[in-house]
């Protein structure tokens, strides 16, 4: 008999995939001037968007993943089904056929019973034949020997009649078995396989639904983070804008200072700063990413802004920053130009006297020269570090 088994519950169970949670994203800053918690973040919303997108992806690739699975497991249960209905199909000519052995079986069982029935008359209306009736009757021994003879072929008739008689009961019983189990099983196999390609379909349109399902989820996450985007574009450059405004304003402003910055050769204690051989391996990394494309959140490991750079080379050997220019020039003490090594952060500044117009920063890698991801259309690269707007370093405490 026909066995169909497809694991369509192991599939079709599995799918029931966690769901996605959407994060609220910050409300747009009402300030001209963004403050660094704002762009912070802002900066932290692009990338929990970016998260729930990319694990969304993941989602849908899981769900297709299963519906290719199930697909697989549904074309071997249709196939089984098939197979079913073609065996069915036999199984009816085979029954068909069977039935006609089994009309011909009982006309021979019913020839056998005539006849019986007819010996079994001419016996008694004849009043049977005794033995002294042979041996007295009238003709002598040639008319007995004759009697005798046709004795003989009456018993021989009969017996004959009465093992065909048993024969073809026998025979139709057999067949009426055969064609009954024939029947049974054929039924059997054809429910088993309609259940099989039953439980395959449903399965299949409920993963289609659950991918259909999770796909408007993408698409909705999708739009909320190139929402992210703009609105943390935006508060960027409005960022940009008031900076620039007070850099023109300090320098009409005599009172304020617009000469060397105070920071540059600003010593702190260097106890709890990383190592020189770590500073050193921060820079190897750094400088492999030469050639890599800005982007502005970019924190590796193919594209990078500023501070993303800085972290993402610093998270390599085992140095935890943050990853904006702000926290970095707090996260390690303040080293003076005479005290840079390979591995301090540089930064810059719209206003040398202030640490909130920080908008740059870079690794020194020495000979006067930094490893930076510059600016928007330019790529991680080598540059001089002595700028104007050059405020001060920082070598990173090690955490």
């Amino acid at each position: 008999m026909l066995r169909v088994s497809v694991a369509l519950c192991a599939l079709g169970c599995s799918a029931a995939l966690a769901p996605v949670v959407v994060s609220p994203t910050p409300a747009l800053a009402s300030h001209h001037n963004p403050t660094a918690h704002q762009l912070s973040a802002s900066r932290a919303a692009v990338a929990q968007r970016l998260r729930e997108v990319k694990a969304a992806a993941a989602e849908v690739g899981r769900a297709k993943g299963q519906l290719g699975k199930l697909n697989t497991a549904a074309e071997v249960a249709f196939e089984a089904y098939d197979g079913a209905r073609v065996k069915l199909a036999a199984a009816n000519q085979a029954s068909a056929a069977a039935h006609r052995v089994l009309i011909a079986a009982n006309r021979a069982v019913a020839n056998g019973q005539r006849q019986v029935n007819r010996f079994a008359r001419e016996a008694y209306e004849s009043g049977g034949i005794s033995t002294v009736d042979a041996v007295l009757a009238p003709g002598g021994t040639g008319t007995l020997v004759s009697r005798v003879g046709a004795l003989n072929v009456i018993s021989n008739t009969q017996r004959t009649t009465l093992q065909r008689l048993d024969a073809a009961r026998l025979y139709h019983g057999v067949v009426a078995q055969q064609a009954n189990a024939v029947a049974a099983n054929a039924a059997r196999d054809a429910t088993a396989a309609a259940q099989a390609k039953a439980a395959a379909q449903t399965a299949v349109h409920k993963q289609q639904a659950l991918l259909s399902s999770l796909r408007q989820v993408q698409g909705h996450l999708a739009a909320l983070l190139a929402d992210a985007r703009g609105r943390a574009n935006q508060l960027q450059r409005q960022h940009i804008v008031a900076l620039a405004e007070a850099r023109a304003a300090a320098a009409a402003d005599p009172l304020v200072s617009t000469g060397p910055s105070p920071y540059a050769n600003l010593s702190g204690s260097l106890a709890g700063t990383i190592s020189a051989a770590t500073g050193l391996a921060a820079v190897h990394v750094a400088e492999q990413q030469i050639g890599k494309p800005y982007l502005w959140g970019g924190a590796g490991p193919n594209r990078f802004d500023c501070s993303g750079l800085v972290m993402w080379s610093y998270d390599q050997v085992g140095v935890h920053l943050d990853h904006w220019t702000g926290f970095q020039w707090n996260e390690g003490a303040h080293v003076s130009r005479a005290q840079l090594r390979p591995g301090d952060l540089v930064f810059f500044a719209y206003d040398t006297s202030n640490p909130a117009t920080i908008h740059h920063v870079g690794m020194y890698i020495g000979n006067g020269q930094m490893v930076e991801a510059p600016h928007t259309g330019a790529n991680v690269q080598i540059s001089a570090y002595d700028w104007p707007e050059y405020i001060g370093a920082v070598r990173p405490y090690q955490r």
